[in-house]
């Protein structure tokens, strides 16, 4: 989600429609790091020891946090030349990351045009990650969500949050079009609330599933190997089955137990469980602020089942405050 959009699920939150699907019991929550004052946070990846890897929309450079110490920090990894913000991080092969960068329109929620551009990060190269360039989508005003091509690892695919279309770039020769488009990954007007569909993008088994904010509903599809759609698209819940107010942004999967967690505007994460889309909501003004994206942790037992959330931040005036990363503690 977007500072404009911030705006209209705050007037919502306010005007007292709260969550009440599937229960409101929470795990404990605990702040991990809070950035500088408008420092949008959008997005989240892990690496294999643990460490997160978190990108914001207002500032071109990629974090580091290592959530496992006392009071840690968040070093810049690498901060991008002709951009003003980066969007969607995924994982594609052993501890190299792909990302968007783009220079955004934040208050429309939209690249300029041209300004697009894939690269990836390569965390196996010592004794700094290697950063290369892979492709720009000048037909594209926003790349949104990311994930790699569930069973193809050449392919990255990237949410279209205003064409409603799935793009796939392949990540050796940086070649791309549009591999799905459907009504039902459009959104549904232009201005903020309604004007971001396809959004959070992950991808498991010969799935790939993904969240429509304005359409408010989480669903999947299979793909093929080219990452063209095999079959309809499935939709497993509805946003407003949590609550009149909830919006649902990024998504981490836990399908070993049948579930997907959303971050979910203005102040919850929802879990639901594929299978039938039963949700309960996890919901903490305090703590929740204006969630846009969650990964599980890696590495031990109790890393696995913390999942991290990213908050975009509340407004105080003019400023973006309290922007930053929580964990929810699932093992209780």
């Amino acid at each position: 989600m977007r500072p404009a959009l911030y705006l209209t699920t705050l007037v919502a939150a306010a005007c007292g429609a709260h969550a009440t699907g599937g229960g409101t019991t929470n795990p404990p929550i605990r702040n991990i790091y809070t950035f500088p004052k408008n420092t949008f946070i959008e997005n989240i990846a892990v690496r294999s020891n643990s460490k997160l890897l978190v990108t914001s929309m207002s500032v071109p450079d990629l974090f580091s946090i290592d959530p496992t110490v006392a009071n840690p920090t968040a070093p810049i990894v690498h901060t991008f030349a002709n951009a003003s913000g980066i969007s969607g991080i995924t994982e594609v092969t052993p501890d190299v990351f792909a990302l968007v960068t783009g220079v955004w329109d934040l208050a429309n929620t939209r690249a300029l045009p041209g300004t697009l551009a894939i690269w990836t990060v390569d965390f196996t190269k010592t004794p700094s990650p290697q950063v290369k360039f892979v492709t720009s989508v000048p037909d594209s005003l926003i790349l949104n969500g990311l994930a790699r091509h569930p069973y193809n690892p050449r392919l990255l695919l990237a949410a279209d949050s205003a064409a409603g279309a799935v793009w796939r770039i392949d990540v050796v020769t940086g070649a791309h079009d549009v591999a799905i488009s459907s009504p039902l990954l459009t959104p549904t007007g232009t201005v903020p609330g309604t004007h971001l569909g396809i959004n959070g993008l992950r991808s498991a088994g010969a799935h790939i599933y993904f969240t429509n904010s304005a359409q408010k509903f989480f669903g999947r599809v299979a793909v093929d190997w080219q990452g063209n759609a095999l079959g309809a698209i499935e939709v497993i819940s509805n946003s407003t089955a949590a609550g009149a107010d909830v919006v649902y942004d990024d998504i981490a999967l836990d399908l070993v137990r049948g579930k997907a967690w959303i971050a979910s505007h203005p102040d919850y994460a929802v879990e639901v469980k594929v299978n039938g889309g039963a949700q309960r909501v996890v919901a903490d003004a305090a703590k929740l602020l204006n969630p846009t994206s969650a990964a599980f942790g890696r590495g031990g037992w109790t890393q696995q089942r913390t999942l991290y959330v990213t908050n975009g931040g509340e407004f105080v005036g003019m400023d973006l405050v309290n922007e930053g990363v929580v964990a929810l503690d699932l093992t209780q």
